[in-house]
């Protein structure tokens, strides 16, 4: 069938390629010229977008035995997933037992609700705590995945981040690598170059299937049991995010795919879904002109705006840096400046890395003042907001700093050299905004009934997370919601 791509096809371009390529290569929609009749399909499920949300949807609907296609407008998997990290925010699970750690599930969902400030969807969490042991057992037997020894983190992590091992790094392309491979096995096609732009209905606003564009023509594909929007969020549509959130936001340079505009509003607007948390998103340090990603490293040191001033307490998450960086700071730029004897931590030290490989800037020197010369920061201003600082911290009194306090029980001081400095702005990386959805991942309507045949999974989904998450969350939640969505679809097909 044409438009239909193999593993071995996406693998020739290198997984590790595809993340990098995913900046350049927005999207491939075909248009065809000229008019054609559009070919006519069918199957059980149609699952729009190549994620893990999606995948694990395809997977699970081969699975119960129904005759499934995935959808993906872009020429690979060039979604969120092949830019992340490969961790899985999870409780209770086999990985913990085996690195020693005790856990309980309901320790995890109050840090679950609390880091959403209290606005998370109480069942969909509950659910979320309840499952995450199970997606990534099902990750592991039915994926093939493996995991790194888990570091107990901070609270509220703790030693929930479960990272997946493997060649291909991010470890997010690691696990689109896995379980694309386990679809071809399944013998579920993916259509790459595909894009869906409509959703069809009848008379009672039941879904359908899909209408869509290919390189040959109009596509209609008739969906028998459901579709599943698993199409990501709409953080690179910057009208979108204009209106629900701000035109300071969409400002905003991107940390994740460049592919993901909107499909899950888009798409489901004639259907008249709930859209809840239209104006929430996760952000993060960023060096625009590179992509390289500090992270943590912003809680490594001062964060000073381009006058030399800290503008910031660098107790928050990297996730409040950057969104303070970019309403606070001229030109949303800013600097992280660290001394030598953080250099070597392995947080830091990853990072710095990450700097090197995408050649962003990394300014070094034996002085302060040497070091704000290398980075175009006025001298004597970053020597006097250093020494401050400095002062402050060495006698416990980081809280009284002014116009800005640190509050870190244990604040990194910047007194031995070298110095280094790197720049970064606030980036956006995912909205968390969509349609609600049930527990059975139907898409909900405004009357709080199920749309009949609209799923959603993944970043495409509103409800789960507000103002921030805990890492890792955005990828357990998808497999969760995308195998649920599938069963539930593969069952309504053989109704």
């Amino acid at each position: 069938m044409s438009g239909i791509s193999t593993r071995r096809g996406f693998l020739r371009m290198s997984v590790a390629g595809t993340a990098a390529a995913a900046a350049g290569i927005a999207s491939a929609p075909a248009f065809a010229a000229g008019a054609k009749k559009a070919k006519e399909l069918e199957y059980d499920v149609v699952i729009v977008g190549c994620g893990c949300a999606g995948l694990a949807a395809a997977i699970e609907a081969a699975d119960r035995g129904a005759k499934a296609v995935v959808l993906e407008k872009s020429l690979a998997p060039l979604g969120n997933t092949v830019y992340a990290g490969g961790f899985v925010n999870a409780a209770c699970t086999w990985v913990q037992k085996r690195d020693g750690i005790k856990d309980d599930l309901e320790s995890f969902y109050k840090d679950m609700m609390m880091v959403s400030k209290g606005r998370g969807d109480p069942e969909l969490t509950r659910m979320y705590c309840r499952e995450s042991a199970g997606a990534v057992q099902w990750l592991t037997d039915r994926c093939h995945l493996s995991w790194k020894k888990i570091p107990m983190q901070i609270a509220p992590m703790l030693g929930r981040s479960h990272q997946v091992a493997g060649k291909a790094g991010p470890g997010g392309s690691q696990m689109v690598e896995n379980m694309l491979a386990e679809v071809e096995k399944a013998g579920v096609p993916v259509m790459f170059g595909t894009k869906v732009i409509e959703l069809t209905r009848d008379d009672m606003l039941r879904c359908t299937g899909v209408k869509a564009l290919t390189k040959d023509g109009p596509l209609t594909i008739r969906a028998k049991g459901g579709v599943i929007i698993a199409t990501g969020g709409f953080h690179a549509n910057k009208e979108l995010v204009a209106r629900y959130m701000g035109g300071d936001v969409a400002w905003m340079p991107l940390r994740g795919s460049a592919t993901l505009t909107g499909a899950n509003v888009l798409l489901t607007q004639p259907f008249f879904p709930m859209y809840v948390n239209m104006d929430q998103f996760h952000a993060g340090p960023i060096h625009p002109e590179t992509r390289a990603n500090p992270s943590q490293c912003v809680n490594f040191g001062i964060c000073v705006d381009t006058k030399a001033v800290r503008y910031v307490d660098e107790r928050n998450t990297y996730v409040e840096v950057a969104r303070q960086t970019a309403k606070k700071t001229a030109g949303n730029r800013a600097f992280i400046v660290m001394d030598s004897q953080v250099l070597d931590i392995p947080i830091v030290k990853t990072r710095l890395k990450r700097y090197q490989r995408a050649k962003a800037p990394i300014y070094k020197a034996d002085t302060i003042e040497e070091l704000a010369k290398l980075a175009g920061l006025p001298a004597s201003v970053l020597r006097s907001t250093v020494d401050g600082y400095n002062k402050a911290v060495a006698a416990g009194k980081g809280a009284s700093l002014r116009p800005v306090p640190n509050t870190m029980e244990k604040p990194c001081p910047v007194t031995k050299p070298p110095f280094v400095a790197l720049p970064f702005s606030g980036g956006m990386t995912a909205t968390f905004g969509g349609p609600k959805i049930s527990l059975k991942g139907e898409v909900l309507n405004m009357d709080r009934q199920p749309v009949p045949g609209l799923y959603a999974a993944g970043n495409a989904i509103g409800g789960l997370f507000y103002d921030d998450y805990l890492s890792g969350s955005q990828l357990c939640a998808a497999v969760i919601w995308g195998r649920v969505g599938a069963a539930e679809a593969a069952a309504r097909a053989k109704a």
